[in-house]
């Protein structure tokens, strides 16, 4: 039987520790790991699959770059999501200027574009069509298992903000995942016979 290579066992701050000391081999892992995960969360904010994945490249080089300035106290994923949340909107605004139609509120906060039938579950393509921050603070929850305080600090939100936004966002997709058609229809009903005729 052959043993597993001990660099697959590292948790991810382990791998990041090493990489800032010179380890291209931790890094690597690091990308391994991350880099699928990244473009689940990276592909519908930016439309395209070509889009995600150059994003996913982007990120890890910057990463690279300044992995000396990585510390230790934080989670490896909070640095990876903060860096490519960052990448992500500075792309979006680079856009919308050359394209001469910046709007300043939407720069800060991308619209999740439509997302055809790829995707892993209902219940994913369901939060996709919840709209950019819905998705994207699901995705960090539930996908990545982040804290909190983890997504709060990736986002550049406060952690009440973060909380707040999960509450939106899961009562939206429980909306769309579970619908309640009778109560739909009822309410139909009673604002057609309260609308006078005439």
């Amino acid at each position: 039987m052959v043993d597993p290579d001990p660099i697959t066992t590292k948790t991810d701050e382990e791998l990041a520790r090493e990489a800032r000391a010179g380890s291209r081999r931790s890094f690597e892992e690091l990308a391994l790991r991350y880099k699928r995960r990244l473009f689940v969360y990276l592909r519908p904010r930016l439309g395209s699959d070509q889009d995600a994945e150059d994003m996913v490249q982007e990120t890890f080089l910057k990463l690279f770059r300044n992995i000396r300035s990585y510390d230790s106290a934080f989670q490896f994923s909070t640095w990876l999501y903060t860096s490519a949340n960052r990448l992500a909107i500075s792309s979006y605004r680079k856009k919308k200027i050359a394209s001469g139609n910046l709007d300043v509120e939407a720069a800060g906060a991308l619209v999740d574009p439509e997302v055809g039938a790829a995707g892993s579950a209902g219940i994913w393509d369901a939060a996709r069509n919840l709209g950019g921050s819905h998705y994207r603070v699901l995705w960090l929850r539930y996908g990545e298992d982040m804290t909190i305080e983890a997504i709060a600090t990736s986002l550049g939100k406060s952690r009440l903000a973060v909380r707040l936004l999960l509450h939106r966002a899961r009562k939206g997709l429980m909306k769309r995942v579970c619908p309640v058609p009778a109560m739909a229809t009822a309410t139909k009903t009673a604002a057609v016979k309260e609308t006078p005729l005439g």
